[in-house]
């Protein structure tokens, strides 16, 4: 193989695998989030919120907040649509890099009606992941943000 043959199939290969990254939101979704969220992120009552809603027009209108959640956790009593949850949501910065994190948050982002958005990048999970936080932190934020 030649080396011009050789880098530009490496350049593919690097291609093909951020598609496959982008398509696997869903399945990581699956994986991770939807046995407290549901598949199609409605949640579970009383244990965990719907990720869907008006909510997340002022939640996902702050880009860092999504990726905070999912690096930092949840914790603490919060309500939605006037119904209350008091789960705790795990901080996933010790179990998913940020390019799986980036492929969740922007999965998250289509069944919210915001797929057209810039899409979320790895380095900017890893800005937050190099960032203070913990899950009571993230409910100050989410409590800051609506306005609560």
């Amino acid at each position: 193989m030649t080396p011009v043959f050789r880098a530009a199939a490496l350049t593919l290969a690097a291609f093909a695998c951020n598609a496959t990254w982008a398509a696997d939101g869903a399945a990581l979704f699956k994986q991770h989030c939807a046995v407290c969220h549901q598949e199609t992120g409605v949640g579970t009552v009383g244990l965990a919120p719907p990720l869907l809603g008006d909510h997340w027009q002022k939640l996902g209108a702050q880009r860092h907040y999504l990726p905070t959640v999912l690096l930092k956790g949840l914790s603490g009593p919060i309500k939605v649509a006037g119904q209350a949850f008091s789960g705790s949501m795990p901080p996933f910065a010790g179990q998913l890099p940020d390019d799986d994190l980036a492929a969740i948050a922007n999965h998250l982002r289509g069944l919210q009606g915001a797929a057209a958005d810039k899409p979320f990048a790895a380095d900017e999970l890893a800005a937050v992941r190099a960032g203070p936080g913990n899950p009571a932190i993230t409910r100050g934020l989410r409590k800051q943000i609506l306005g609560e």
